[in-house]
């Protein structure tokens, strides 16, 4: 039966994944058609989503107001850091454990892994609503609530992914991503061209909250329809082993968060909303090339890096992890050029004289962007070695570095300082990416 080539309904997912494997491991230099098709579509599909949320920049930018895109930026950053807050570390050691479980072992994993994301939150949500609350003015009270649905949502959204991706259902997770994050910001463009009052932040967030409704209703009838609700259990022994075992995954995950998303923050903080403003449309521009590669390349292969070296052939992991160095550089080098030559008409169409005087700013981002989606490639081989301390390290050191060169830069430099500590930050993470995954493969 193939009615979903995604979600298998059986308990082979070990034999799948081992085939999945011996696949990538044993193919020739040149990719299979049919393996090149299926990264071109998921480069297609992320690529629609990334193009959609662009487009969504392009339209606050022109038609609300750059403080508009710098609040919508801000937000959008919570919507990342939130589940590396939250998750404690925990999806490093699910994912891991879910390559090669059995379907039945699989969604126990995910029950007991979301599980604890909606305890955490049915705690934690409540009181920072109540304390943004005091402290904001009461008509941004809708806006807080929605903020927190939509913040609930995507961490669980967000633990799901991780888990599909690690069970190689990557077709049908892309395909659920696009839905929460790509299908949505076109359809409020269409609305609020006609419908100028929808202009508002809040109106962003509701469409963004339906979207991510709309995913639920879908996972919770494929769920009914496949019986897998009759699997749902939480397994507090899990647990306790996740809790004990996603330490060093924390430190790496509030590391690598605070080092990518942390800069807005304090952007908005020496530069102020419209300075952020601007840098949240640039940052989106050359952030794009990081998202398609790391959704289309680097993370579906990273199940695969796993398996190989756990099969301890030294030359089969030099092998398999030099074809995915390529490919990812491949991949990363040209989508730059592409964003390098799109900018110039992106800013011809938005005629916005503050745009046009930081293209310096833009260059520094990209070259930024590169490295840091190549080095992500090294961080495979460090997962799959399960060196977890590294991780944590070298994304802790991350952050402090990010956050020094800005805090030192920008009040100075302004944007472009920002943009200067932004391509330090990824040379360091590049340099020391690398030289960790070269001593493993030695």
């Amino acid at each position: 039966m193939k009615a979903d080539a995604n979600v298998s309904t059986d308990s082979s997912g070990a034999m799948a994944s081992e085939a999945s494997v011996n696949a990538y491991t044993q193919a020739p230099v040149g990719r299979s058609f049919k393996t090149l098709f299926l990264t071109l579509f998921l480069l297609g599909l992320r690529a629609g989503g990334l193009a959609s949320k662009f487009l969504l920049t392009l339209f606050i930018a022109k038609e609300m107001s750059l403080s508009d895109l710098g609040l919508y930026g801000l937000i959008a950053v919570g919507a990342t850091i939130v589940p590396s807050l939250l998750g404690l570390g925990l999806n490093g050691p699910a994912g891991r454990t879910c390559v090669g479980a059995s379907t039945a072992d699989g969604i126990r994993i995910a029950c007991t892994r979301v599980g604890i994301t909606l305890a955490l939150h049915a705690v934690l949500t409540p009181l920072a609503v109540i304390g943004l609350a005091f402290w904001l003015p009461s008509t941004d009270l809708m806006l807080i609530l929605l903020v927190a649905a939509t913040l609930i949502l995507e961490n669980i959204s967000s633990d799901l992914n991780t888990l599909l991706m690690a069970r190689f259902r990557t077709t049908f997770a892309a395909t659920l991503l696009f839905l929460r994050s790509g299908a949505w910001p076109l359809v409020f463009i269409i609305c609020a061209w006609f419908e100028p009052q929808l202009r508002t932040v809040h109106s962003i967030m509701a469409f963004w909250l339906v979207a991510l409704l709309a995913v639920m209703l879908l996972l919770a009838g494929l769920s009914l329809s496949r019986g897998y609700h009759k699997l749902l259990q939480f397994d507090r022994t899990l647990a306790r082993e996740l809790f004990v075992r996603g330490r060093n995954f924390y430190v790496a995950e509030i590391g690598n968060a605070g080092a990518l998303y942390s800069d807005r923050f304090l952007v908005s903080t020496f530069l102020g909303l419209e300075a952020t403003g601007i840098y949240t449309f640039f940052w989106s521009l050359t952030n794009a090339v990081n998202n398609l590669v790391f959704t289309a390349v680097t993370n579906p292969l990273a199940p695969r890096i796993i398996a190989v070296v756990n099969e301890g052939i030294k030359p089969a992991i030099r092998a398999a992890c030099a074809k995915m160095f390529k490919e990812v550089g491949v991949w990363s080098i040209g989508l730059a050029i592409f964003m390098a030559v799109l900018l110039p008409w992106v800013l011809h169409y938005l005629n916005n004289a503050k745009l046009d005087q930081h293209q310096l700013v833009f260059a520094m981002m990209l070259g930024a962007t590169v490295l840091r989606t190549i080095s992500e490639a090294a961080d495979n081989v460090l997962y799959a070695h399960h060196q977890d301390r590294r991780i944590a390290t070298i994304s802790i050191c991350a952050m402090v570095v990010s956050a020094l060169l800005i805090s030192i830069m920008a009040p100075f430099l302004g944007l472009l300082g920002a943009a200067m500590a932004m391509l330090g930050a990824a040379l360091f993470v590049f340099t020391l990416r690398g030289m960790t995954a070269r001593g493993l493969l030695r």
